[in-house]
Order: C-alpha cells, then sequence, then structure tokens
C-alpha cells in the first residue's frame, strides 16, 4: 500500500479531498474543502488504515494475532522451558 498523501486527504468519507493546502503545518490538517479539522498525524493514520481495509489485511501494530505461529511464548514460560531443559 502506497502511504503518498494519506496526510493531505480529508479522513471525512464524505468528503476525502486531496489538497496539500490542507496541511497548516508539520501538525495540523485542515480540509481546505469541507473544514474537518484534526491533527495530521491522526489524519495519516485514518487514512492509511482505511485504504489497508480496502486493500484487505490490517497489521493493528500491538503484534501478531494469538494463536499465530510466529508469536513468542511470554519471557517467563521460555525461561522456565529453556531451565527445565537444562536441568533434564
Amino acid at each position: 500500500m502506497n502511504p503518498a498523501y494519506t496526510s493531505q486527504t480529508c479522513p471525512e468519507p464524505a468528503c476525502g479531498k486531496v489538497d496539500e493546502k490542507s496541511r497548516k503545518g508539520r501538525a495540523i490538517f485542515s480540509c481546505t474543502s469541507c473544514g474537518h479539522t484534526e491533527h495530521a498525524d491522526i489524519v495519516g493514520a485514518r487514512n492509511t488504515k482505511t485504504k489497508g481495509q480496502a486493500a484487505g489485511l490490517v497489521v493493528s501494530g500491538r503484534g501478531d494475532p494469538p494463536g499465530s505461529a510466529k508469536r513468542q511464548a511470554p519471557r517467563s514460560t521460555a525461561r522456565a522451558a529453556q531451565a527445565a531443559r537444562a536441568a533434564a
């Protein structure tokens, strides 16, 4: 997914206007069409999430889902298993 223009695009479903003038500095987004105002990073994140959902897969940033083969056991469990192997 290409993140280009996500912080210049209005996140309101009824609007969606892309305009570089909507960025009123590094942190402020104010839509030139509908007037929606929000922190620019939040706007970018919302638009990225929306694009990701449209593409299918969304990664939450909180790790793999429970039951995933890549998910590691908590450290306490891993240490206990390592100690049990060393004792055997």
